[in-house]
């Protein structure tokens, strides 16, 4: 077995692939209860993460997560000497991982198996916190060997596992694998490293999308027991656009940005009325200026670069005739464009 060193992880993010996958589902796990897949919403899934993936938006965290964890195993299985790509999502105490997701495996014994750190490759990069892999995995004295018939079943041969890593928690795990025997290279182990910060990375953003969400739907519910000042008004429309601006669904952004318009109290349709036209990216830079964020907080909010936000308001004061941020919005409000 091969630790691999934390320098050939993808920034911060640790990524396990099991070899030896609890795969095998023999007599002994059949008296068990079934395996949970955690993206099914059935118990094994923890309450904690039920509640982050009710939203008020009928796109949740685990199925954007699920996507993005499905095109992570298509292009490990893609790259050159490796044929398979499995995964799943690991419970928030980081102590159990339901492997649901299989790309290119001729079987399906790999599919909502249960994985504990120790047991077989998986959890041995589960355990030990980093990537981790075999040359040969049926006769590798370095793992257990309880799921053999499953990897013979799919001629896994050479396999390598990586736990993925965000803010130190261990949210998933991906596999890679080959049929016949190899010894994974430098070169191998960087590809598959940056494949695997690109998926720590679309987890972060899922996780602070949904965070934005749930401070929404507060704000939502707080409004409903009285209404609000302006002030937050512009505090909450800011906030539903910054979310927009992060959100990778194109389905969750249109929502996003509907709910945007009922909660400046119906602008789109006076602004249809008015003769200035604003861009969707210098209406949101809009918002957020009448939210009272500066430009450096607006562009860290938007993900984009501060020249960015100045290069929109200037758009927007020259479409305005407005010559200082104080004129942009009162403009902006007699224009309609802003409640």
């Amino acid at each position: 077995m091969h630790s691999l060193p934390i320098a050939q992880l993808v920034c911060g993010s640790q990524v396990s692939t099991e070899g030896e996958i609890d795969l095998i589902r023999t007599e002994e796990q059949s008296s068990r209860a079934p395996a949970i897949d955690l993206l099914a919403g059935r118990s094994d899934y923890p309450d904690t993460h039920r509640r982050r993936s009710t939203m008020t938006t009928d796109v949740s965290a685990a199925d954007a997560i699920t996507g993005h964890l499905r095109r992570t195993l298509r292009d490990v299985a893609q790259l050159d000497g490796l044929a398979m790509g499995l995964g799943g999502l690991v419970t928030q105490a980081g102590n159990r991982l339901v492997l649901s997701e299989l790309y290119n495996l001729r079987c399906e014994l790999f599919r909502g198996v249960v994985i504990r750190p120790g047991v077989g490759l998986g959890g041995v990069a589960m355990q030990h916190r980093r990537p981790v892999s075999v040359d040969d995995y049926v006769t590798s004295p370095s793992i257990t060997h309880q799921f053999d018939r499953a990897a013979q079943a799919d001629r896994v041969r050479s396999a390598i596992a990586l736990p993925i890593m965000v803010k130190g928690d261990i949210r998933a795990m991906i596999y890679g694998a080959t049929r016949g025997e190899t010894t994974f290279g430098d070169r191998t182990i960087a590809t598959v490293s940056v494949i695997a910060r690109r998926l720590a990375h679309d987890i972060e953003v899922e996780d602070e999308v949904q965070r934005r969400l749930r401070r929404v739907a507060d704000e939502q519910a707080e409004s409903e027991r009285g209404a609000l000042s302006p002030a937050e008004l512009a505090e909450l429309n800011a906030e539903i656009i910054a979310i927009a601006s992060v959100a990778q669904d194109p389905a969750l952004r249109d929502r996003l940005h509907a709910l945007s318009k009922r909660v400046s109290g119906g602008v789109a349709d006076t602004v249809s009325r008015t003769s200035v036209r604003l861009s969707r990216r210098e209406s949101d830079v809009l918002t957020q200026l009448a939210a009272g964020y500066t430009n450096a907080e607006i562009a860290e909010r938007l993900c984009i670069l501060p020249t960015t936000v100045k290069t929109h308001l200037r758009n927007t004061m020259r479409k305005l005739g407005s010559r200082n941020r104080v004129e942009t919005l009162a403009a902006a409000r007699h224009a309609g464009l802003l409640p």
